[in-house]
């Protein structure tokens, strides 16, 4: 109890489940699918979901390489990455958060953030200047997480989660921020999903708003929902990359995504 009293919130609830055994195991429910459709063999249950989260894509043309833009002669300043910015980045990283494939502790690319920036500086500028991510880089360790308390089957009730290097989603957000910062204006008023400071609250407020708005005149109210399977794992690169080009996005960071998103 003493220690209870002088830990942190993180380590009290986990000190307190432990004393009330109300430990979760998280692999229950993927056990009990395992027993259910191959009488407990989890290895067999790990290959069919590796084979069904690979082939959601299966059917899409792999990028293609005549759409990479040839290697600009000078880089901009504004897509030059400082050291400060990634002292910042690094000295802020969550390390409740777990590693990807690499292994990289974040408590060490926390804790040793000034001595670490200088060369991940040097990498992040070198993979932004000639169009290369590290295949390493693009690796991730999937995690199937169930949609429901007792998933039946591994096509509807999972979604997968990829854990990616720390390292490499320090460059994305960089590389995000300045793509945000030349399309944002021309993103619809209305698009409320993977942006920063809007969620979904603020598009089912925007609904009813419309429909109240309408009910309040005598008209009628028709909605439609549609729900796209597997949008975000089912994305043609060669579209996206089409759009990018559209968007009129340098030709810097267009060479930078053909290299993230091939292979």
């Amino acid at each position: 109890m003493e220690g209870l009293r002088a830990s942190n919130p993180r380590n009290w609830w986990r000190s307190v489940k432990l004393v009330t055994d109300q430990t979760v195991n998280k692999s229950q429910p993927l056990t009990g699918l395992a027993n259910q459709l191959h009488d407990g063999d989890v290895q067999t249950l790990a290959d069919n979901v590796n084979r069904f989260f690979q082939g959601v894509a299966a059917d899409l043309s792999p990028l293609e390489d005549s759409s990479t833009p040839p290697p600009p002669e000078v880089i901009p300043d504004e897509f030059i990455i400082s050291q400060a910015a990634v002292e910042y980045k690094l000295s802020r990283i969550n390390v409740h958060n777990a590693p990807g494939p690499d292994g990289l502790p974040n408590w060490l690319l926390r804790d040793f953030f000034s001595h670490l920036a200088g060369p991940v500086c040097a990498v992040y500028n070198t993979s932004v200047r000639e169009g290369f991510v590290p295949s390493r880089w693009k690796e991730a360790n999937i995690v199937p997480v169930p949609k429901v308390p007792s998933p039946k089957a591994i096509e509807a009730d999972s979604r997968p989660i990829s854990l990616t290097a720390t390292l490499a989603k320090v460059l994305e957000s960089f590389v995000g921020s300045w793509i945000m910062k030349r399309i944002g204006n021309s993103l619809d008023d209305r698009q409320y999903g993977a942006l920063r400071q809007r969620f979904t609250t603020h598009a089912l407020v925007d609904m009813l708003h419309h429909w109240h708005a309408a009910v309040d005149k005598g008209q009628s109210v028709r909605t439609v929902f549609v729900d796209f399977a597997k949008a975000f794992d089912h994305v043609d690169h060669n579209i996206l990359l089409d759009k990018l080009v559209a968007l009129g996005l340098p030709d810097v960071i267009v060479r930078w995504m053909c290299a993230f998103l091939r292979d």
